[in-house]
């Protein structure tokens, strides 16, 4: 009886201590949410890094900010949250990428960047999504102003046999 009690105790800390979240997770904040489009032509080269620049997103900081009634000095850092590139019309298939990496900057400084996420290697059979991992940069700099641009590049695997449209799911948190 007395094992059966210290076992279930053990068990009960196990699930308690188990189910802990990061700082950042319990942190009061909001989601910035973005999308952009890209077309992934046939006939790439396995040699070389494919890159897609989409340059001069708005950032939407201030309506963010008003949105959720603070100011800039209340905001502390924005993190990479989420991040994919979806097939458009669902029948995206990434299995010919090797490698992605994803990175921001700003247009007025291109050499200034941040690596925000990545996917190395992409599993063989990835279907019509391919999520991408975050990296835990602050990244406040690159969106408070009005724009920012963002860099993907992709090593492939496979020569590209059909153009795929693209949308790229990007979703940063900005903590307060």
């Amino acid at each position: 009886m007395k094992r059966l009690c210290i076992y279930g105790i053990a068990c009960f800390l196990l699930f308690i201590l188990g189910n802990c979240k990061k700082d950042n997770e319990l942190a009061p904040g909001f989601d910035m949410i973005y999308q952009a489009e890209i077309v992934i032509q046939p006939g790439l080269s396995t040699d070389v890094v494919h890159h897609y620049y989409i340059k001069d997103l708005s950032t939407r900081y201030l309506t963010y900010l008003s949105q959720y009634d603070k100011q800039d000095v209340d905001v502390t850092k924005i993190l990479p949250s989420q991040f994919a590139l979806n097939g458009t019309f669902g029948d995206a298939n990434y299995s010919f990428i090797d490698q992605a990496v994803l990175r921001i900057y700003n247009e007025s400084a291109p050499n200034d960047f941040v690596e925000v996420a990545y996917r190395s290697p992409v599993p063989l059979d990835p279907g019509n999504s391919l999520p991408l991992i975050p990296n835990q940069p602050d990244i406040k700099k690159y969106l408070k102003g009005s724009r920012f641009s963002i860099d993907l590049g992709l090593r492939l695997r496979n020569i590209t046999q059909e153009e795929t449209t693209t949308r790229l799911d990007l979703q940063f948190r900005a903590y307060y």
